[in-house]
């Protein structure tokens, strides 16, 4: 819990938004202000801390930035959840990024069926339009909240008894080892969009939310696609890195 009154040093030469933006770090590291919690208007941060609400606002501009905060517009603004970091210079899974970063995981299976491949995800696997291939969809969770929607299709004829397999407590990836095939690459097309319906009832967000999507068709060693998948990932609680050398 917050106190209600904060006394900023006037007279030590860091300006009053920085202190305040220290503090309200501090609170959040400290766990006074925990994830998902609504901040106080910021008349009454302004109060507490003796200033203006313009310099309380460029305090908690920078938390934002920071990606500490985040803000829902005429609602107010809310301690950030944790972000799942992704290294898109490295193929890793949704798994093995969340448990490097210490980060509770969970997955529950949407749906996992045979169905015949429309056009699209033919043309990516590299099947003919209809032939058979396995769906996996399904949510995944990061301390509790739902921040994916994974949609994948992986071809049938390689993978028959895949649907056998514990798909909530197994990577897609490591099942395919298992059968004696290894992933060795993955091209991802990367864009901005808005919640759907369906989307945004999934992940717990309102309709028009950002979502960052990514289709990506995964390649084994041999250079054959072995999946294609539709991801929709809340904008925020999903972070990419990309390194670029010249």
């Amino acid at each position: 819990m917050m106190s209600n009154s904060t006394i900023l040093n006037k007279s030590e030469g860091i300006p009053l938004y920085i202190q305040i933006r220290r503090t309200l770090r501090e609170e959040i590291n400290g766990q006074m202000l925990v994830p998902g919690q609504k901040l106080p208007s910021e008349d009454e941060l302004a109060a507490r801390f003796g200033v203006s609400r313009m310099t309380v606002r460029q305090g908690i501009a920078d938390l934002i930035d920071e990606g500490l905060l985040y803000r829902r517009h005429g609602v107010g603004t809310f301690v950030a959840l944790p972000h799942l970091e992704r290294d898109h210079t490295r193929l890793t899974s949704f798994l093995e990024s969340a448990r490097q970063e210490g980060l509770e995981v969970a997955v529950h299976v949407l749906a996992a069926e045979v169905l015949p491949a429309k056009r699209k995800v033919a043309l990516e696997l590299k099947l003919e339009e209809g032939e058979l291939v396995i769906r996996v969809k399904t949510l995944r969770f990061i301390s509790g909240v739902p921040v994916t929607v994974h949609d994948a299709y992986i071809p049938y004829r390689q993978f028959p008894q895949l649907l056998q397999d514990d798909l909530q407590n197994r990577h897609l990836w490591d099942i395919y080892e298992s059968y004696g095939f290894r992933v060795k690459r993955a091209v991802q097309r990367l864009e901005a969009r808005e919640a759907d319906e369906e989307c945004a009832a999934l992940l717990e967000v309102e309709e028009g939310f950002p979502i960052l999507y990514k289709e990506r068709t995964v390649y084994l060693d041999n250079g054959t696609p072995v999946e294609f998948t539709y991801c929709y990932n809340r904008g925020d609680r999903y972070r990419l890195t990309v390194v670029l050398n010249r």
